[in-house]
């Protein structure tokens, strides 16, 4: 178990509030502390008996954020507490738990984790050598040699989340077409040195941006007659599981696919607050794909609340109208 206190700063918010990415990476690197905590290691001195750098990769993420408690309250200079207790199953496969919330919040006993209260996730990852050690993008699986990782805790039988993964990556999760659907492909160029650094595959954070990029796209330019721009504003993520078959590197062309619905719901869905009025509730699944050679890199299951504040409430029939006629 490991609990990082900090300050929420401008490196990882800029001048707003939390989101998803800025979240992910929180756990990341939280992530990757605990793996050497004691070692007297650096994260990026984690080595085989080859001397080869590791990484862990994350093949799986499952994010949950509860309706009443939106990421965006958390904001510039919030002082906050990120979990993060990791077990292992032989010599590379990880399985982690995290969890978020106000400075002190997090516990260090995890029996009294509150996941119904905080943002909290679940995820699995693979020690492999680093990309900058290898000549292509295909994971090389290696053990840590034993002084460079911190004693975990270790699991009985193989995570769940490996026979799941097979499963995603032939069936995917078996959501049904309904009035959210790209025809065709939203296309995304990875920018040099923003989405990747230079020589380094992309941060596994980054799909979660890819793919609201195009849910954006879809949502205000695929749609018709389209969403108000003013819902990027409006969205807030519930849920998002995500199993990850491959990376990319700068100036790659990727093609993302949606398939999925919205439907409106209740306007308190998102709890008793009197701020908000929840308005609709959205459900996709999302596929991306290496546009040269058509290989899957990651796919997720999302849920999202489509939910505005009080004072905001004249945009609500713009946006069931636009869902009514879909």
């Amino acid at each position: 178990m490991l609990i990082e206190n900090q300050e929420l700063t401008m490196s990882h918010v800029g001048l707003g509030n939390l989101n998803e990415y800025a979240l992910l990476l929180l756990f990341g690197n939280a992530h990757s502390h605990h793996l050497t905590d004691g070692t007297g290691f650096r994260p990026d001195q984690m080595a085989d008996h080859q001397g080869l750098i590791l990484y862990p990769a994350y093949f799986m993420t499952h994010l949950k954020v509860p309706s009443d408690q939106p990421l965006d309250q958390y904001r510039l200079w919030d002082e906050v507490s990120v979990g993060v207790d990791i077990s292992r199953f032989g010599e590379t496969i990880l399985e982690s738990d995290y969890l978020f919330g106000p400075k002190g919040a997090v516990s260090s006993d995890k029996s009294e984790w509150d996941r119904g209260r905080f943002p909290s996730m679940k995820a699995n990852s693979l020690i492999v050598v680093d990309v900058t050690q290898t000549e292509g993008s295909t994971r090389k699986v290696s053990a840590p040699k034993a002084e460079c990782i911190a004693e975990l805790s270790k699991l009985a039988k193989p995570p769940y989340a490996l026979m799941r993964s097979k499963k995603i990556r032939t069936d995917a999760f078996g959501m049904k077409p309904g009035n959210l659907k790209t025809a065709d492909p939203v296309s995304y160029r990875v920018p040099v040195d923003q989405d990747a650094a230079p020589g380094h595959a992309m941060v596994f954070a980054k799909f979660s941006k890819i793919m609201d990029a195009a849910e954006f796209e879809w949502m205000t330019r695929r749609s018709k007659p389209g969403f108000p721009l003013s819902i990027a504003r409006h969205l807030f993520l519930l849920e998002r599981e995500t199993y990850y078959y491959g990376n990319c590197f700068a100036d790659e062309e990727l093609d993302i696919y949606m398939t999925g619905h919205i439907e409106e719901c209740d306007p308190d869905f998102h709890g008793e607050s009197l701020g908000m009025i929840s308005v609709a509730k959205i459900s996709y699944q999302i596929e991306v794909y290496m546009k040269r050679n058509h290989t899957l890199l990651a796919i997720s299951k999302v849920d999202k609340l489509l939910a505005v504040p009080t004072s905001s409430q004249d945009h609500i029939p713009d946006y069931k109208r636009v869902i009514r006629s879909l």
